[in-house]
């Protein structure tokens, strides 16, 4: 009776093995195959992960099967051990497909991924790997473990004897993970060399500087050494430097220019402002500390070279004088020659077309108000939606005019160049300027002041006539620019014919 019991016990579950092998296998390699279709259509990294279950573990695995469960094959046999060693290596394989979906070591590209430093991402495949290794030789080949440990033990304290350096440098690698002093895409500065954090491995950090060179700084040494983290949790800086001017001019008024300079460079941040300070006095000149804030580390020095370009036209513009020490000679006995600049403004506005309609005393009168001013690429001499300072007619160089579309997108309307003229909203004094006007070419401008403009305009009906068609031909191309920018910069150069004399 227990013999035939147990033989149809033997038969039950041969035949439950069997469904489940004709059906249950097929049926979820279908399921897998749906999935994998569908996150392959979504770019999910986790494809990879479930075609490997697909066409790695479950061949091995079906095998395995049918050898033990239908054909009654013992774990001992030589067959299902080489079969189950290759399920478990293709377990390994499929166990690291999923390690490299789930972790990243560089910009997450899924909210579920989590950010790891390198070392300990290739940790986890390791602690993967030899896992799996020691459960195979241990249960499946029936090796003793515990006289391989020994045997190692044994060779370790020579090992860890002439590898001192290398484990030195993998226990610090952990350290640093754990305690996070910094991490990739950090800015740091350690000894004398400072640049951007790149990979963070098992013996050494890279970081690559400014000028582009790897530097290679072992884990042993980031241990003993003071680490200075530019980004770590503030991504603000503070930078700062020293510039002297001389004693004859204001400090309240190179505190204003400088301040003004240094929040139209981009990446300059207006909060926390720009601090101008007197920090000495230094014979023939007051020496100034400038600090600004910037959150890109990165472009500091970009934006260091920026601010200080504009700082040089700000001073020409304002007539400061940055102290050097050098030899000034001073004649007391000559009046100096103050007439070369208003010559040559008399010279250009002569050969501007638009002021031929006026007289030859209106235009002198004209050159002695006006001033010639310089500006570097990429100032911004007027900003929408504020009122013009000063009517300036382009000398040399160039600026882009541009809007702000129903798409809060900065679109170009045009480039004047020479000869050509901006500033013209001044005349209607109750409205702003409707374009930003940006240095595109390092320029040099007249500038007239809107007192005397507009002076100009009501003595001169004709000029007023002239730049009233002018602005009204603007105005609409500046619109037509705000909604679609269908019109180009052939069409807006065109209004300048207004301002031909008319006869």
């Amino acid at each position: 009776m227990s013999l035939l019991i147990g033989t149809y016990a033997m038969n039950q579950s041969t035949l439950i093995w069997g469904i489940i092998l004709i059906l249950g296998l097929p049926s979820l390699n279908v399921v897998l195959g749906e999935g994998i279709e569908y996150l392959q259509r979504q770019g999910n990294p986790l494809a990879w992960f479930l075609n490997n279950i697909r066409g790695l573990i479950f061949p091995p695995l079906a095998v395995l099967l049918v050898m033990r469960h239908l054909l009654g094959f013992s774990a001992t046999n030589i067959s299902v051990q080489i079969v189950e060693t290759a399920l478990w290596t293709a377990t390994i394989y499929t166990a690291i497909s999923l390690l490299n979906a789930v972790m990243t070591t560089g910009i997450r590209q899924r909210y579920w991924q989590i950010h790891v430093p390198n070392l300990l991402f290739q940790s986890a495949r390791a602690l993967v790997i030899l896992g799996i290794a020691a459960y195979v030789l241990a249960h499946i080949w029936q090796v003793n473990l515990s006289s391989v440990f020994a045997a190692l033990g044994v060779g370790s304290l020579v090992m860890a004897l002439a590898l001192q350096d290398t484990l030195s440098n993998l226990v610090s690698g952990f350290l640093l993970i754990f305690e996070s002093p910094l991490k990739v895409g950090d800015w740091v500065k350690i000894n004398a060399h400072e640049g951007e954090v790149i990979e963070i491995n098992w013996r050494a950090v890279r970081i690559k500087t400014s000028d582009r060179d790897i530097v290679i700084i072992p884990n042993g040494v980031l241990g003993k050494d003071i680490i200075y983290n530019y980004t770590m949790l503030d991504p603000l800086h503070a930078d700062r430097f020293y510039i002297s001017f001389c004693r004859e001019d204001s400090p309240n008024r190179i505190q204003k220019v400088l301040q003004n300079a240094a929040l139209g460079i981009k990446g300059i941040l207006s909060d926390p402002p720009p601090d101008i300070r007197i920090v000495s006095f230094e014979g023939y000149a007051n020496k100034y500390e400038v600090m600004y804030y910037v959150d890109n580390y990165k472009k500091l020095e970009s934006i260091r070279s920026d601010f200080l370009t504009r700082i040089h036209y700000a001073t020409k513009r304002n007539h400061l004088n940055i102290a050097v020490p050098t030899q000034r000679e001073f004649q007391l006995d000559k009046e100096p020659d103050m007439g070369n600049s208003q010559l040559q403004i008399l010279e250009s506005l002569l050969s501007l077309s638009y002021f031929n309609i006026l007289a030859r005393a209106t235009l002198d009168q004209l050159a002695q108000t006006a001033t010639i001013e310089t500006y570097g690429v990429d100032e911004q001499i007027v900003l929408a939606g504020e009122f013009d300072a000063a009517f300036y007619i382009i000398i040399a160089g160039g600026v882009l005019l541009s809007v702000t579309d129903i798409n809060h997108q900065e679109q170009e309307v045009v480039r004047l160049a020479t000869g050509d003229f901006f500033g013209e909203m001044l005349l209607l004094q109750s409205e702003p300027s409707p374009v930003s006007v940006t240095v595109v070419d390092e320029l040099k401008a007249i500038a007239i002041a809107p007192d005397a403009i507009l002076d100009l305009a009501q003595r001169n009906p004709r000029f007023a006539l002239e730049m009233n068609q002018f602005i009204d031909s603007r105005k609409k191309v500046d619109r037509q620019a705000k909604g679609t920018h269908s019109q180009d910069a052939k069409s807006y150069s065109s209004s300048l014919s207004h301002l031909q004399p008319s006869n």
